[in-house]
């Protein structure tokens, strides 16, 4: 089995509009902020090892370890 290095092919974009409610412009602005939230972990603890904020981002919105909640979050 051949390793896989580039990180953007595990990323299917599909899966995550599906994963917040097939609406593309949510997937935007949750994984825009989201991507600011992990940029600003990053400065704060230089010994996380990250692939990208954005791609960490919409990594997490696939896994869905982040949905359509955290734009509540995100409004607040």
């Amino acid at each position: 089995m051949r390793k896989v290095l580039s990180r953007t092919l595990e990323l299917d974009t599909q899966q995550c509009v599906k994963n917040v409610g097939d609406n593309k412009y949510d997937l935007v602005l949750i994984a825009a902020a989201r991507a600011r939230e992990l940029a600003r972990q990053n400065r704060e603890n230089p010994d996380l090892i990250t692939k990208g904020s954005a791609i960490s981002a919409l990594l997490e919105i696939q896994q869905g370890l982040v949905g359509r909640e955290y734009l509540l979050k995100v409004k607040k």
